[in-house]
């Protein structure tokens, strides 16, 4: 295997984890929620699931849509996804969530693994785009854990994406 081929399967299965892993584990998790659930916190310090959402969107489109993929200019407000105290409905979040991955996967999967190494400003930091692309999907992934894990303790919902593991011979 040559570093193409290594750098188009590391774009790939970045692709694949934020759409087809993580996503639909999020969508699964908010489809739960009441409105005000989605906006819960439970203290100042905290975040709510509406913040969440806003956060992973607004973190994919600065650091994959604008900053690898280089489709717009950044113009995120990170602040401001972390103050909101209420906002669009579950339904918006989830569509504009939606939205940014799927245009994020088309960014990786149609990026030129030969530019990996490149180095690039991405929010006021230089970075190598395959550090800043591996960190994308691990915040990604950190952040839908903590989703799950709010959703879990609200509703008492248990989840069955593993359950073929729980299963003895």
């Amino acid at each position: 295997m040559n570093t193409t081929d290594i750098g188009k399967r590391f774009l790939t299965r970045s692709a694949h984890h934020l759409r087809d892993d993580y996503l639909p584990k999020v969508r699964e998790a908010v489809a739960l929620l009441s409105e005000d659930e989605l906006w819960r916190r439970e203290g100042d310090v905290s975040n709510s699931i509406g913040n969440l959402l806003l956060h992973m969107a607004g973190n994919v489109r600065q650091h994959i849509i604008a900053g690898v993929g280089q489709r717009h200019a950044d113009r995120r407000d990170r602040p401001a996804e972390f103050a909101a105290q209420s906002g669009p409905s579950k339904t918006e979040l989830m569509a504009k969530l939606e939205q940014t991955v799927s245009e994020a996967a088309d960014v990786l999967e149609s990026f030129d693994p030969a530019q990996l190494l490149t180095k690039r400003v991405i929010q006021n930091k230089d970075v190598v785009l395959l550090d800043d692309i591996y960190h994308v999907v691990e915040h990604f992934g950190y952040h839908t854990g903590q989703i799950i894990y709010i959703v879990k303790a609200l509703k008492q919902q248990p989840f069955k994406w593993y359950k073929k593991l729980d299963k003895t011979p």
